[in-house]
Protein backbone atom coordinates (compact mmCIF):
# COMPACT_ATOMS: atom_id res chain seq x y z
CA UNK A 1 0.00 0.00 0.00
CA UNK A 2 1.44 3.60 -1.17
CA UNK A 3 0.10 6.46 0.26
CA UNK A 4 0.93 9.86 -1.22
CA UNK A 5 -0.46 13.60 -0.27
CA UNK A 6 -2.06 15.80 -2.01
CA UNK A 7 -3.46 18.96 -0.51
CA UNK A 8 -5.71 20.67 -2.78
CA UNK A 9 -6.14 18.12 -5.13
CA UNK A 10 -10.51 19.11 -5.25
CA UNK A 11 -9.60 22.81 -6.95
CA UNK A 12 -8.27 20.75 -10.08
CA UNK A 13 -10.62 17.61 -10.25
CA UNK A 14 -9.66 17.22 -13.93
CA UNK A 15 -5.89 17.24 -13.12
CA UNK A 16 -6.41 14.61 -9.93
CA UNK A 17 -8.21 12.30 -12.60
CA UNK A 18 -5.35 12.49 -14.94
CA UNK A 19 -3.54 12.35 -12.06
CA UNK A 20 -4.85 8.94 -10.64
CA UNK A 21 -4.69 7.66 -14.47
CA UNK A 22 -1.45 7.93 -14.72
CA UNK A 23 -0.73 6.11 -11.46
CA UNK A 24 -2.41 3.32 -12.76
CA UNK A 25 -0.23 3.00 -15.73
CA UNK A 26 2.88 2.79 -13.42
CA UNK A 27 1.11 0.13 -11.13
CA UNK A 28 -0.61 1.71 -8.52
CA UNK A 29 -3.92 1.78 -8.94
CA UNK A 30 -6.30 3.81 -6.13
CA UNK A 31 -7.66 2.44 -3.57
CA UNK A 32 -9.35 4.98 -1.09
CA UNK A 33 -8.91 8.55 0.06
CA UNK A 34 -8.75 10.03 3.28
CA UNK A 35 -10.38 13.33 3.01
CA UNK A 36 -9.12 14.73 6.30
CA UNK A 37 -5.82 14.25 5.87
CA UNK A 38 -5.84 14.37 1.85
CA UNK A 39 -3.57 11.43 1.36
CA UNK A 40 -4.75 9.48 -1.57
CA UNK A 41 -4.06 5.38 -1.17
CA UNK A 42 -3.14 3.43 -3.24
CA UNK A 43 -2.42 -0.90 -4.09
CA UNK A 44 0.58 -1.92 -5.87
CA UNK A 45 -1.07 -4.19 -9.01
CA UNK A 46 0.18 -4.51 -12.68
CA UNK A 47 0.00 -1.38 -15.10
CA UNK A 48 -3.33 -0.63 -16.85
CA UNK A 49 -5.04 2.00 -18.42
CA UNK A 50 -7.94 3.58 -16.76
CA UNK A 51 -9.77 6.67 -17.21
CA UNK A 52 -10.83 8.27 -13.61
CA UNK A 53 -13.70 10.60 -12.92
CA UNK A 54 -14.76 12.41 -9.67
CA UNK A 55 -18.11 13.45 -8.77
CA UNK A 56 -19.73 15.17 -5.64
CA UNK A 57 -23.05 13.99 -4.88
CA UNK A 58 -24.80 15.28 -1.50
CA UNK A 59 -26.96 11.82 -1.53
CA UNK A 60 -24.22 8.74 -2.41
CA UNK A 61 -25.49 5.49 -3.25
CA UNK A 62 -23.65 2.52 -3.40
CA UNK A 63 -23.99 1.51 -6.78
CA UNK A 64 -23.73 3.69 -9.77
CA UNK A 65 -26.44 4.01 -12.27
CA UNK A 66 -26.82 1.35 -14.62
CA UNK A 67 -26.71 3.76 -18.30
CA UNK A 68 -23.22 4.59 -16.01
CA UNK A 69 -22.45 0.40 -15.60
CA UNK A 70 -23.16 -0.29 -19.17
CA UNK A 71 -20.64 2.16 -20.39
CA UNK A 72 -17.87 0.52 -17.96
CA UNK A 73 -18.25 2.80 -14.98
CA UNK A 74 -17.30 0.77 -11.44
CA UNK A 75 -17.27 3.21 -8.44
CA UNK A 76 -13.83 2.27 -6.43
CA UNK A 77 -13.98 4.94 -3.52
CA UNK A 78 -16.09 7.67 -1.90
CA UNK A 79 -14.94 9.95 0.76
CA UNK A 80 -17.78 11.78 2.17
CA UNK A 81 -19.86 13.13 -0.52
CA UNK A 82 -16.60 12.80 -2.93
CA UNK A 83 -17.09 9.87 -5.06
CA UNK A 84 -14.74 8.18 -7.40
CA UNK A 85 -15.44 5.97 -11.07
CA UNK A 86 -13.03 4.30 -12.96
CA UNK A 87 -13.22 2.82 -16.46
CA UNK A 88 -11.28 0.16 -17.86
CA UNK A 89 -12.43 1.27 -21.15
CA UNK A 90 -10.74 3.09 -24.23
CA UNK A 91 -11.91 7.12 -23.41
CA UNK A 92 -12.34 7.41 -27.00
CA UNK A 93 -15.08 4.83 -26.69
CA UNK A 94 -16.80 6.39 -23.49
CA UNK A 95 -19.82 8.35 -24.67
CA UNK A 96 -21.47 8.73 -20.76
CA UNK A 97 -19.82 9.91 -17.58
CA UNK A 98 -20.60 10.81 -14.23
CA UNK A 99 -22.07 14.31 -13.96
CA UNK A 100 -19.84 17.77 -13.06
CA UNK A 101 -22.84 19.21 -11.50
CA UNK A 102 -22.26 18.96 -8.16
CA UNK A 103 -18.54 19.22 -8.01
CA UNK A 104 -19.43 22.79 -9.82
CA UNK A 105 -22.12 23.86 -6.91
CA UNK A 106 -19.91 23.01 -4.34
CA UNK A 107 -17.42 24.80 -5.53
CA UNK A 108 -19.18 27.83 -5.78
CA UNK A 109 -20.45 27.45 -1.97
CA UNK A 110 -16.45 27.44 -1.51
CA UNK A 111 -16.47 30.88 -2.41
CA UNK A 112 -19.00 31.94 -1.03
CA UNK A 113 -17.08 31.05 1.79
CA UNK A 114 -13.40 32.32 0.73
CA UNK A 115 -14.73 35.44 -0.67
CA UNK A 116 -15.65 37.37 2.96
CA UNK A 117 -12.57 35.55 4.51
CA UNK A 118 -10.36 37.65 1.88
CA UNK A 119 -12.61 40.57 2.51
CA UNK A 120 -12.37 40.74 6.24
CA UNK A 121 -8.59 39.79 6.58
CA UNK A 122 -7.69 42.05 3.32
CA UNK A 123 -9.39 45.33 5.46
CA UNK A 124 -7.31 44.21 8.74
CA UNK A 125 -4.17 44.10 6.32
CA UNK A 126 -5.06 47.11 4.96
CA UNK A 127 -6.27 48.64 8.39
CA UNK A 128 -2.57 47.40 9.72
CA UNK A 129 -1.09 49.06 6.37
CA UNK A 130 -2.57 52.75 7.28
CA UNK A 131 -2.04 52.32 11.33
CA UNK A 132 1.67 52.21 10.45
CA UNK A 133 1.36 54.68 8.01
CA UNK A 134 -0.01 57.07 9.97
CA UNK A 135 2.47 57.11 13.04
CA UNK A 136 5.51 56.62 11.21
CA UNK A 137 4.54 59.34 8.26
CA UNK A 138 1.85 61.41 9.61
CA UNK A 139 2.65 61.54 13.34
CA UNK A 140 5.95 61.58 13.09
CA UNK A 141 6.88 58.05 14.16
CA UNK A 142 6.25 56.59 16.67
CA UNK A 143 8.53 54.44 19.91
CA UNK A 144 8.46 50.59 19.38
CA UNK A 145 9.14 49.14 23.05
CA UNK A 146 10.35 46.19 23.31
CA UNK A 147 8.18 42.98 24.58
CA UNK A 148 8.38 39.44 23.99
CA UNK A 149 4.65 39.76 22.91
CA UNK A 150 5.73 41.32 20.07
CA UNK A 151 5.91 37.69 18.56
CA UNK A 152 2.07 37.42 18.63
CA UNK A 153 1.90 40.78 16.54
CA UNK A 154 4.21 39.10 13.71
CA UNK A 155 2.39 35.55 14.28
CA UNK A 156 -0.84 37.54 13.51
CA UNK A 157 -0.16 39.37 10.83
CA UNK A 158 1.73 36.42 9.08
CA UNK A 159 -1.50 34.95 9.92
CA UNK A 160 -3.79 37.27 7.90
CA UNK A 161 -1.23 38.18 4.93
CA UNK A 162 -1.09 34.30 4.22
CA UNK A 163 -5.11 33.72 4.24
CA UNK A 164 -5.14 36.39 1.83
CA UNK A 165 -3.10 34.75 -0.16
CA UNK A 166 -4.47 31.68 0.05
CA UNK A 167 -7.87 32.88 -0.61
CA UNK A 168 -7.15 34.74 -3.47
CA UNK A 169 -5.61 32.05 -4.71
CA UNK A 170 -8.34 29.44 -3.87
CA UNK A 171 -10.98 31.63 -5.60
CA UNK A 172 -9.04 32.67 -8.54
CA UNK A 173 -8.37 28.17 -8.88
CA UNK A 174 -11.69 27.29 -8.25
CA UNK A 175 -13.34 29.50 -10.89
CA UNK A 176 -11.30 28.24 -13.55
CA UNK A 177 -12.09 24.80 -12.56
CA UNK A 178 -15.80 25.52 -13.06
CA UNK A 179 -15.06 27.00 -16.14
CA UNK A 180 -13.58 24.10 -17.54
CA UNK A 181 -15.62 21.82 -16.04
CA UNK A 182 -18.80 23.61 -17.62
CA UNK A 183 -17.22 23.55 -21.23
CA UNK A 184 -16.02 26.81 -21.17
CA UNK A 185 -19.56 27.82 -22.68
CA UNK A 186 -19.49 31.06 -24.02
CA UNK A 187 -22.29 32.97 -26.21
CA UNK A 188 -19.26 34.51 -28.45
CA UNK A 189 -21.57 36.45 -30.16
CA UNK A 190 -23.45 38.85 -27.00
CA UNK A 191 -20.46 38.51 -25.08
CA UNK A 192 -20.20 41.77 -23.05
CA UNK A 193 -16.47 41.26 -22.84
CA UNK A 194 -15.66 40.81 -26.94
CA UNK A 195 -12.45 42.83 -28.52
CA UNK A 196 -13.66 45.59 -29.01
CA UNK A 197 -12.48 48.32 -32.40
CA UNK A 198 -9.90 50.34 -30.89
CA UNK A 199 -9.65 52.76 -33.67
CA UNK A 200 -13.46 52.80 -33.61
CA UNK A 201 -13.51 54.47 -29.93
CA UNK A 202 -10.68 56.48 -30.97
CA UNK A 203 -12.17 58.34 -34.03
CA UNK A 204 -15.67 58.95 -31.74
CA UNK A 205 -13.18 60.10 -29.18
CA UNK A 206 -11.30 62.92 -31.65
CA UNK A 207 -15.32 63.36 -33.01
CA UNK A 208 -16.05 64.22 -29.22
CA UNK A 209 -18.93 61.49 -28.93
CA UNK A 210 -17.43 59.56 -26.58
CA UNK A 211 -18.24 60.36 -22.77
CA UNK A 212 -17.19 58.42 -19.87
CA UNK A 213 -19.25 58.41 -16.31
CA UNK A 214 -18.26 56.84 -13.34
CA UNK A 215 -20.48 54.92 -11.12
CA UNK A 216 -19.54 53.32 -7.54
CA UNK A 217 -21.96 51.07 -5.63
CA UNK A 218 -24.45 50.70 -7.91
CA UNK A 219 -25.35 47.40 -7.31
CA UNK A 220 -26.58 48.40 -3.72
CA UNK A 221 -29.54 50.64 -5.42
CA UNK A 222 -29.95 48.75 -8.57
CA UNK A 223 -33.37 50.44 -9.53
CA UNK A 224 -31.71 53.93 -9.03
CA UNK A 225 -29.15 52.52 -11.40
CA UNK A 226 -31.46 51.58 -14.15
CA UNK A 227 -33.22 54.72 -14.05
CA UNK A 228 -30.11 56.51 -14.26
CA UNK A 229 -29.04 54.57 -17.46
CA UNK A 230 -32.50 54.69 -19.23
CA UNK A 231 -32.62 58.63 -18.59
CA UNK A 232 -29.17 58.66 -20.45
CA UNK A 233 -30.59 57.17 -23.14
CA UNK A 234 -33.18 59.39 -23.23
CA UNK A 235 -30.72 62.38 -23.17
CA UNK A 236 -29.06 60.85 -26.56
CA UNK A 237 -26.18 59.46 -24.77
CA UNK A 238 -26.01 55.60 -25.67
CA UNK A 239 -24.69 52.96 -23.86
CA UNK A 240 -21.43 51.51 -25.56
CA UNK A 241 -19.43 49.39 -22.67
CA UNK A 242 -18.56 48.93 -19.36
CA UNK A 243 -15.47 48.10 -18.21
CA UNK A 244 -14.59 44.62 -16.59
CA UNK A 245 -15.30 46.01 -12.66
CA UNK A 246 -18.36 48.14 -13.39
CA UNK A 247 -17.38 51.35 -12.43
CA UNK A 248 -16.53 53.42 -15.81
CA UNK A 249 -19.56 53.60 -18.16
CA UNK A 250 -18.72 54.65 -21.92
CA UNK A 251 -21.31 56.07 -23.85
CA UNK A 252 -21.23 57.46 -27.43
CA UNK A 253 -23.69 60.79 -28.25
CA UNK A 254 -26.23 59.35 -30.61
CA UNK A 255 -30.13 59.76 -30.99
CA UNK A 256 -32.37 59.26 -27.62
CA UNK A 257 -33.67 56.06 -27.95
CA UNK A 258 -36.39 54.16 -25.44
CA UNK A 259 -34.40 51.51 -23.71
CA UNK A 260 -35.26 49.56 -20.96
CA UNK A 261 -32.37 47.96 -18.37
CA UNK A 262 -32.59 45.76 -15.70
CA UNK A 263 -30.22 45.13 -13.27
CA UNK A 264 -30.39 41.24 -12.05
CA UNK A 265 -28.38 39.55 -9.64
CA UNK A 266 -28.18 35.37 -9.40
CA UNK A 267 -25.97 33.01 -7.70
CA UNK A 268 -24.09 30.84 -10.06
CA UNK A 269 -26.29 31.43 -13.05
CA UNK A 270 -26.03 29.23 -15.93
CA UNK A 271 -25.32 29.50 -18.96
CA UNK A 272 -29.33 28.67 -19.95
CA UNK A 273 -30.20 31.57 -17.78
CA UNK A 274 -28.38 33.77 -20.03
CA UNK A 275 -29.48 32.05 -23.11
CA UNK A 276 -33.20 32.52 -21.72
CA UNK A 277 -33.33 36.26 -21.84
CA UNK A 278 -31.39 36.56 -24.57
CA UNK A 279 -33.79 34.79 -26.79
CA UNK A 280 -36.43 37.19 -25.02
CA UNK A 281 -34.63 39.84 -26.64
CA UNK A 282 -32.66 40.88 -24.10
CA UNK A 283 -29.05 42.14 -24.44
CA UNK A 284 -26.50 41.62 -21.93
CA UNK A 285 -24.15 44.97 -21.50
CA UNK A 286 -22.18 43.82 -18.22
CA UNK A 287 -21.55 40.61 -16.05
CA UNK A 288 -19.86 41.02 -13.06
CA UNK A 289 -16.95 38.05 -11.95
CA UNK A 290 -18.05 38.15 -8.11
CA UNK A 291 -18.44 34.95 -7.10
CA UNK A 292 -20.83 35.90 -4.13
CA UNK A 293 -23.44 37.84 -6.29
CA UNK A 294 -23.43 37.92 -10.14
CA UNK A 295 -24.74 40.87 -11.21
CA UNK A 296 -26.49 41.02 -15.13
CA UNK A 297 -26.99 44.68 -16.50
CA UNK A 298 -29.52 43.78 -19.24
CA UNK A 299 -30.92 46.02 -21.86
CA UNK A 300 -33.74 46.02 -24.59
CA UNK A 301 -35.17 48.33 -27.04
CA UNK A 302 -38.99 49.29 -26.93
CA UNK A 303 -41.04 51.60 -28.80
CA UNK A 304 -43.06 54.85 -27.92
CA UNK A 305 -46.42 53.61 -26.28
CA UNK A 306 -44.92 50.28 -25.57
CA UNK A 307 -45.04 48.96 -21.77
CA UNK A 308 -41.60 49.27 -20.39
CA UNK A 309 -40.09 45.35 -20.67
CA UNK A 310 -39.85 43.50 -17.43
CA UNK A 311 -36.98 41.11 -17.15
CA UNK A 312 -39.40 39.45 -14.91
CA UNK A 313 -43.29 39.20 -14.38
CA UNK A 314 -42.98 37.88 -10.66
CA UNK A 315 -42.24 40.57 -8.33
CA UNK A 316 -42.20 37.94 -5.55
CA UNK A 317 -38.67 36.77 -7.43
CA UNK A 318 -36.89 39.78 -7.37
CA UNK A 319 -38.03 40.65 -3.98
CA UNK A 320 -36.53 37.59 -2.76
CA UNK A 321 -33.56 38.33 -4.33
CA UNK A 322 -33.80 42.26 -2.82
CA UNK A 323 -34.01 40.21 0.86
CA UNK A 324 -31.02 38.26 0.27
CA UNK A 325 -28.97 40.88 -1.44
CA UNK A 326 -29.49 42.83 1.88
CA UNK A 327 -28.74 39.62 4.38
CA UNK A 328 -25.42 39.14 2.61
CA UNK A 329 -24.03 42.65 2.31
CA UNK A 330 -25.37 42.97 6.06
CA UNK A 331 -23.30 39.91 7.31
CA UNK A 332 -20.37 41.24 5.02
CA UNK A 333 -20.24 44.68 6.25
CA UNK A 334 -21.36 45.13 9.81
CA UNK A 335 -18.76 43.43 11.78
CA UNK A 336 -16.75 46.09 10.09
CA UNK A 337 -18.98 48.74 11.34
CA UNK A 338 -19.01 47.18 14.89
CA UNK A 339 -15.24 47.11 15.04
CA UNK A 340 -14.24 50.69 13.72
CA UNK A 341 -17.07 51.73 16.19
CA UNK A 342 -15.50 49.79 18.89
CA UNK A 343 -11.77 51.43 17.66
CA UNK A 344 -13.09 54.80 17.59
CA UNK A 345 -14.56 54.82 21.45
CA UNK A 346 -11.37 53.08 22.38
CA UNK A 347 -9.46 55.97 20.84
CA UNK A 348 -12.15 58.20 23.00
CA UNK A 349 -11.73 56.53 26.15
CA UNK A 350 -8.01 56.55 25.77
CA UNK A 351 -7.97 60.54 24.74
CA UNK A 352 -10.03 60.90 27.87
CA UNK A 353 -7.17 59.11 30.16
CA UNK A 354 -4.40 60.26 28.15
CA UNK A 355 -5.63 63.74 27.30
CA UNK A 356 -4.03 62.41 23.71
CA UNK A 357 -6.28 62.42 20.76
CA UNK A 358 -5.43 60.57 17.01
CA UNK A 359 -7.51 62.10 14.99
CA UNK A 360 -5.76 60.74 11.79
CA UNK A 361 -6.77 57.26 12.33
CA UNK A 362 -10.00 58.16 14.14
CA UNK A 363 -11.23 59.90 10.93
CA UNK A 364 -9.98 57.34 9.17
CA UNK A 365 -11.73 54.50 11.35
CA UNK A 366 -15.06 57.25 11.09
CA UNK A 367 -15.26 57.24 7.35
CA UNK A 368 -14.87 53.44 7.23
CA UNK A 369 -18.15 52.76 9.50
CA UNK A 370 -19.95 55.81 7.20
CA UNK A 371 -19.21 53.58 3.74
CA UNK A 372 -19.76 50.74 5.05
CA UNK A 373 -23.08 51.29 6.52
CA UNK A 374 -24.06 53.05 3.61
CA UNK A 375 -23.72 50.21 2.02
CA UNK A 376 -26.39 48.08 3.65
CA UNK A 377 -28.70 50.98 4.64
CA UNK A 378 -29.28 51.05 0.61
CA UNK A 379 -29.55 47.63 0.37
CA UNK A 380 -32.27 47.27 3.27
CA UNK A 381 -33.29 50.64 1.62
CA UNK A 382 -33.67 49.29 -1.66
CA UNK A 383 -35.77 45.88 -0.35
CA UNK A 384 -38.03 48.63 1.57
CA UNK A 385 -38.73 49.88 -1.92
CA UNK A 386 -39.86 46.80 -3.48
CA UNK A 387 -41.85 45.64 -0.54
CA UNK A 388 -43.54 48.66 -0.90
CA UNK A 389 -44.38 48.46 -3.89
CA UNK A 390 -42.33 51.64 -5.00
CA UNK A 391 -38.61 51.50 -6.56
CA UNK A 392 -37.27 54.85 -8.14
CA UNK A 393 -39.36 54.82 -10.72
CA UNK A 394 -42.12 55.28 -8.69
CA UNK A 395 -40.70 59.13 -7.40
Amino acid sequence: MKKVYRALWSYDVQKTEQWLADMAEQGLIFERLNRWTRCFYFQEQEPETRTYRIAYEKVSSSVLPKTLQAEGWEKVASAGNWEFSANTQPESAIRTSPGREGIVKHNQFLTYLLFPMVFYFGVILLNFIVSMFSAWVLEGGSNIVESPMWIVTYLFFTFVLGSVIFGIYSIVKIKRTNKELQGNETLDTTSVHETRDKQSENELKKAGRWVTKVKFGWMYSPDKMEQWLESMEQRGFNLYRVNRIGTIFHFVKGEPRRIAYRIDHQRGPTQSYYAIHQESGWNEKFKSYSSIENWTIWSKAYEEGEERPQLYSDQSSRLKHAKRIAFTYSALFLPFVAFYLYLILLNITRAEVSNSFTWNMTAVHFVIVLMFGSFVFRTWAYYGRLKKGKTAWDG
